[in-house]
């Protein structure tokens, strides 16, 4: 990971821009929750996973608008990742298992038996917080695969 690539990427507005992102993003993590508890966004999983899980999510997107603007200027032809997207929605979805309206069990449901379904949501509710650090390190490695990729010779940034 370069961080003068990293330096140069968070200058004043994509700092304001990632702070809105992991707002945003904690915001979809608890509406979701909310959705699956009835009105109550409740879950077992620690406050700080979750505000871990937004801030993480925010960075790849905010390297990615970064990269969209870049390839602008300088043909850097870097595309932007929907996987800090995915991720907070896996969460969500993961945070909410073991309540009574889980989204995940309707969806597994959806292919799988009433019984399969029950049972992926009782594994999930009870791994959350390690599915929750495992959604965080995938965060992690793809900021760090865009910052590797924003560093290259092919890619410098002006």
């Amino acid at each position: 990971m370069n961080l003068d690539t990293l330096k140069k990427i968070y200058g004043p507005e994509f700092l304001v821009l990632n702070i809105a992102f992991a707002a945003m993003y904690y915001l979809l993590l608890t509406g979701l929750l909310s959705i699956q508890q009835q009105g109550v966004p409740f879950t077992s999983v620690p406050l700080i996973l979750i505000y871990a899980l937004s801030i993480s999510s925010s960075v790849p997107l905010t390297i990615a608008v970064y990269s969209i603007s870049n390839t602008r200027r300088n043909n850097a032809k870097l595309s932007a990742s929907v996987s800090s997207i995915v991720t907070t929605v896996g969460g969500g979805l993961v945070a909410g298992c073991g309540c009574q309206a889980a989204l995940l069990t309707g969806i597994v449901a959806l292919f799988t038996t009433t019984g399969g379904a029950l049972s992926v949501s009782t594994v999930a509710a009870e791994n959350a917080p390690a599915l929750f650090a495992v959604l965080i390190v995938i965060n992690i490695f793809v900021a760090a695969y865009y910052l590797n990729k924003l560093s290259k010779p092919m890619c410098r940034m002006r």
